[in-house]
């Protein structure tokens, strides 16, 4: 780790000069307007932050993406611009102005503009977009090389940390090669958790309240968060709620729904009978059912678990599924331990 840290430093090497900011306004297909997309090019300097924030003030829109084309620049304002972005609940893709919402072109992003674009929450990359990486470093040695690499390392690893992607990646910028970029396939940014596409990692944990035990299990994603509760009821039987928030949608869901469904995988299994009327509690559209034998065995055995909420005389439906492959042994055990109960 040391020999990786010598080879940190705050600035990379020169990139492109000067940036811009743009920013491209659309319709939904009902007239209404549509989040304004924003497109950054160019390097990243140390007022690149406050430029941005600035444009983002003046546009007084809501913004829905920030599309980064971008050879790197400053590391230092490379976090800051990604913290920025964060704190502004803006989502990022890699990808270049083309005139046409909703179609930006394939995008470059290198070095420090990796570091920005993982400020985004939810972060995509255009089809065809290049990201790559390298070992960051001083232009010129001195003798405080070891300890300004050390203090960037921990900048670095902890930055990243935050922003939910995996230290591995400060690893992989590490070991390269001097002077060498190293481009990574959008495959094992994805294995990274650089690129997300959407959808972030389930978090499935057994919680309490009020002195009941539940199991609950969590996936947020670009469309929506879902959550499922599990829980013991009477006569060792299983109660499973379903909390879906779809932002402004989720009353008009409400609204709409006159059928139920239990989501297995790619199944959709009918629950004739919720055990009470479905409602909305704060932000969460919330459906609470008594699985069978059958369902509770497809539960247990599932790679994936959710709930769909179906408009009356229509194929279509709303709702969300969670990823449950890494933690089957832990929704076992607690439908074991309910069932086991006086």
């Amino acid at each position: 780790m040391v020999r990786a840290a010598l080879s940190l430093a705050l600035l990379l090497a020169p990139a492109v000069a000067g940036a811009t900011i743009q920013f491209l306004e659309g319709t939904y297909p009902d007239g209404s307007a549509a989040p304004t997309e924003a497109y950054f090019s160019g390097e990243i300097t140390s007022t690149s932050a406050t430029e941005v924030k600035q444009a983002l003030e003046r546009s007084r829109k809501k913004i829905g993406m920030l599309y980064l084309d971008s050879a790197g620049g400053d590391l230092v304002a490379g976090m800051e611009l990604g913290d920025l972005v964060r704190q502004s609940g803006i989502n990022t893709s890699i990808g270049k102005h083309s005139e046409q919402y909703g179609k930006p072109l394939p995008g470059t992003c290198y070095s420090a503009c990796v570091l920005t674009f993982s400020g985004g929450h939810f972060r995509f990359a255009e089809k065809g977009s290049r990201i790559g990486i390298h070992r960051f470093y001083r232009r010129y040695a001195s003798s405080t090389d070891l300890d300004v690499g050390q203090v960037v390392s921990a900048a670095i690893t902890s930055y990243l940390m935050r922003m939910g992607v995996s230290q591995i990646l400060f690893e992989k910028m590490a070991q390269v090669g001097g002077g060498k970029m190293q481009l990574l396939h959008l495959s094992e940014a994805t294995s990274l958790s650089l690129v997300n596409n959407g959808i972030l990692a389930p978090k499935w944990g057994i919680e309490g309240k009020q002195g009941t035990v539940y199991l609950k299990g969590e996936q947020e994603t670009w469309n929506g968060t879902g959550k499922l509760i599990v829980s013991c009821a009477g006569h060792n039987a299983v109660k499973v709620s379903a909390l879906y928030d779809a932002g402004p949608n989720t009353r008009s869901i409400y609204q709409v729904t006159r059928g139920y469904s239990l989501r297995v995988n790619s199944q959709f299994l009918p629950i004739p009978k919720l055990l009470s009327d479905s409602s909305i509690s704060g932000d969460y559209l919330v459906a609470s059912f008594t699985p069978d034998p059958a369902q509770l065995s497809d539960i247990q055995s599932a790679e994936q678990i959710g709930f769909g909420f179906h408009p009356q005389s229509s194929d279509s439906f709303y709702g969300f599924l969670v990823d449950a492959r890494s933690d089957r042994e832990v929704i076992r055990s607690f439908i074991s331990f309910c069932q086991a109960r006086d």
